[in-house]
């Protein structure tokens, strides 16, 4: 097979390659014997059915297989030739037949450029405390006693830490809520027999305006629903609820006995349960710290670093950099929904970078230190993805990541995980951060 490798800048290159329609035949021989072994064919015996009619049955699989192969040998091929060249992705590869039988490959690189790695022994770090208090240990088992309680009716008037079970209708300018908005709303039209804990912050002033309430009462409450209502017929309307309180349920949390771990902690007496819980925490402290110190180590190597990267590849990770950063800010409650898109997007393109830099580095560290991942590590960890991804064919699973070239990212991932583990062990314990740096 020849192989011709044209570089267009530091980053891209094109390969193109050819192999003879003998190459072709033979690896189409090869894979015809390889299903013959154990094909079954109607007619014939296992094994016995001629090339004809296995090609009649499994021509189109063959056909790819062959396409499949042409292009890893002509990747081989490459990398044999070019020891030094460091290739991101394979985009847009194709494989098609030509005149007399010859297959060609063409694909653009995206190329690894090349940079300065910086020093990353003993790199300075700070840990917090892993002790573990009296109090964090009462305040958790405290939280296990909380997800323990069960609500009891009571014949009060309900307060604002408890449940009320009521039935309720909606209505909007004197119209019920599902014919106001011309559909089906769900919740908003009303139900019975609902559940509400006044603490719910849905829709505040439901929640609020049933404080006091006490069963078999009436009231009826008006709320403003925001101009972000996830309704859109709803947005900024004002909607009346009709309820009928049937309960107050009152929470009531367990006291905290050996008893109530016994689920969890059979036949332990309570300073048992205790040692327990201390441990766990401090277990916790730990993983914490060492999480910390990866995103400190991550931090210092982004701000040594700094070169040219493929644009397509910094768009594509932007996306992802982006939903991220969004994601979080919701989950933390600060998102900001009137900040400027474009200057989102480029706080996103700039985390994106900084990631793939770090990615790139980490990469290098692994060639310098010859961290490797055996096909054993890498068969554990495609196993494990299958069970994640509920995929009960293991073999069949891999042959999905193959055909998507997802293997080798797979592989890369577990190299960049070994060396992040070696930089934390080989970092430098500068101190340790306090309760207000956290």
């Amino acid at each position: 097979m020849e192989i011709t490798l044209e570089k267009k800048n530091d980053c891209e290159a094109t390969l193109s390659a050819a192999a003879t329609a003998e190459e072709v035949q033979e690896m189409r021989k090869k894979l015809l014997t390889r299903y013959g072994r154990n094909a079954r064919v109607a007619g014939f015996r296992p094994g016995k059915a001629p090339a004809s009619v296995l090609l009649k049955h499994y021509g189109k699989e063959i056909e790819e297989s062959v396409k499949e192969q042409v292009a890893d040998e002509a990747q081989q091929k490459m990398f044999e030739e070019n020891k030094e060249l460091k290739v991101l992705n394979f985009s847009d590869m194709e494989v098609k037949e030509v005149e007399g039988g010859v297959y060609e490959v063409h694909s653009n690189l995206t190329l690894l450029p090349t940079f300065d790695l910086p020093e990353y022994e003993g790199i300075e770090v700070t840990e917090k405390s892993t002790e573990v208090s009296d109090e964090e240990v009462q305040d958790a088992l405290q939280k296990f006693a909380e997800s323990s309680a069960t609500r009891e009716p009571v014949e009060r008037a309900a307060t604002e830490n408890d449940t009320v079970v009521m039935d309720f209708k909606t209505s909007v300018e004197g119209k019920p809520t599902a014919e106001y908005c011309g559909k089906s709303v769900g919740f908003m039209e009303g139900r019975e027999g609902y559940r509400l804990s006044l603490t719910d912050t849905f829709v505040p002033e439901l929640s609020a305006g049933l404080v006091g309430a006490a069963p078999g009462e009436h009231r009826d409450i008006t709320a403003k629903l925001s101009d972000n209502f996830p309704v859109t017929e709803l947005q900024g309307k004002e909607i009346q609820f009709a309820c009928d309180v049937k309960q107050v349920l009152e929470k009531r949390v367990p006291e905290i006995t050996a008893e109530l771990f016994n689920g969890v902690m059979p036949g332990k007496s309570l300073d048992e349960v205790r040692e327990e819980v201390r441990k766990n925490i401090k277990t916790s402290k730990e993983q914490a710290n060492e999480a910390s110190k990866a995103d400190q180590i991550t931090d210092k190597l982004a701000d040594q670093l700094d070169f040219p990267l493929p644009d397509s590849l910094v768009e594509s990770e932007t996306e992802g950099a982006l939903q991220r950063k969004v994601y979080a800010a919701m989950q933390a409650g600060n998102f900001d929904a009137s900040k400027n898109p474009d200057s989102l997007r480029d706080e996103a393109r700039k985390d994106a970078a900084r990631s793939l830099r770090v990615y790139f580095a980490l990469q290098e560290i692994a060639a310098k230190e010859n961290i490797s991942v055996s096909d054993y590590e890498l068969m554990a960890e495609i196993t494990r993805m299958a069970q994640r991804d509920r995929e009960s064919n293991v073999k069949a699973y891999i042959r999905k990541l193959q055909k998507q070239r997802r293997i080798m990212g797979i592989r890369l991932s577990l190299v960049t995980s070994k060396v992040m583990d070696l930089l934390v062990k080989k970092a430098k314990v500068a101190g340790t951060a306090d309760k207000s740096e956290a």
